[in-house]
């Protein structure tokens, strides 16, 4: 496997996590030796928890950076226009991403109203059909009464021909 137009990045390693980490694994352990009465679980317990409460310390005087506020003209380059120097021109272009989102609107409008003139035609051709096999259903339920009293008269036509052919 290749990885030519892959960058790997790799975060920076922040110590005050990396000690936290080590005192919860020790706790940890000390916690399984302490479950199976093996030696030092004590020992184990008082170090894992010395340490988490100085990294606990620490951390409580830790200064958090503030990200920088997010460009929105990178998301939507519609709200920034360059000019021919390079310089951004923000004139126009709310209101041409207010126009393009006012025209996507319209159209999505456009083809739910058409989505449900077809819906309400598939409805309509639905309940004919329901109709129409109703009507056939009974037409073929008929059909089969008929073919019954056919093949209930053929039957004694037959049977009275076997008598003659007897006599």
């Amino acid at each position: 496997m290749s990885n030519i137009n892959q960058k790997e990045t790799k975060g920076k390693l922040d110590l005050i996590t990396f000690v936290y980490g080590v005192g919860a694994a020790i706790v940890l352990i000390g916690a399984m030796f302490k479950f199976l009465g093996w030696n030092y679980a004590n020992e184990m317990f008082i170090v894992g928890l010395t340490v988490e409460a100085i990294v606990f310390l620490i951390s409580a005087f830790e200064r958090k950076v503030t990200e920088k506020e997010y460009q929105w003209e990178q998301v939507f380059p519609q709200l920034d226009n360059a000019d021919e120097t390079g310089t951004a021109v923000q004139t126009n272009g709310y209101q041409s991403a207010m126009q393009q989102f006012s025209e996507t609107l319209r159209e999505l409008n456009t083809g739910l109203k058409e989505m449900t003139s077809a819906v309400n035609d598939i409805k309509t051709e639905m309940r004919s059909n329901v109709e129409q096999s109703s009507s056939m259903k009974q037409s073929v339920s008929e059909f089969n009464a008929l073919m019954t009293g056919y093949n209930d008269n053929l039957k004694k036509i037959n049977e009275q021909y076997n008598e003659i052919l007897k006599k």
